[in-house]
């Protein structure tokens, strides 16, 4: 009955449409149109895996708002989230090749990772990266006129076969720590 084929057609396709936007809403963060916590796990795991493979250097980098609680507790909530939101666009905007990847890590943080690329290109283009969020010009202390800005800290490194993902993204949030230490809105980087 050509009815009754119509009718289950239609309502496979509606079903395939709701899974798919389930699955999308579930890997990406809902704020700021990035990938959230979860894709980044998903995709990190086979950058690594693909990394290793292909014997090519991989960037694992942490970016972290500066004094985002200051932001929050001057503006408010509303407009640190237009805050978090720029900074991801910003982001994502510099993170053009197919192996580049960003995604929102928690709160004000975000990750990147870079495959084939060496070391001192990455650094380079996180150093573009931080200028151009400072050069939105969000401004962050009327009193002091200091804008938004970001610290960065990351690693380069062709992984080991037995090399564990985590003790390199470990070394990346202490590169962010020693940003943050040295005085903020700055890259530093191991390799």
């Amino acid at each position: 009955h050509p009815a009754i084929v119509r009718a289950r057609v239609h309502t496979h396709i509606n079903l395939f449409q709701y899974r798919t936007q389930i699955e999308r809403e579930a890997t990406v963060d809902q704020l700021t149109g990035v990938p959230n916590r979860r894709r980044y796990d998903a995709v990190s795991s086979k950058r690594w895996q693909d990394a290793i493979r292909l014997g090519a250097p991989i960037s694992i980098c942490m970016f972290d708002i500066d004094k985002f609680k200051v932001y929050n507790d001057t503006f408010g909530h509303p407009a640190g989230d237009k805050v978090i939101s720029a900074v991801a666009k910003t982001l994502a905007s510099y993170m053009k090749r197919s192996t580049d990847f960003v995604a929102r890590y928690g709160g004000e943080e975000f990750v990147a990772l870079m495959v084939g690329e060496p070391s001192e290109k990455v650094f380079e283009h996180l150093k573009t990266v931080r200028q151009a969020i400072e050069d939105l010009r969000i401004p962050h202390d009327p009193k002091t006129s200091e804008w938004v800005t970001v610290s960065a800290g990351g690693v380069t490194i062709v992984p080991p076969p037995d090399g564990s993902y985590a003790s390199y993204l470990k070394v990346a949030d202490t590169m962010l720590y020693d940003a943050k230490r040295a005085g903020r809105n700055r890259v530093v980087w191991a390799n």
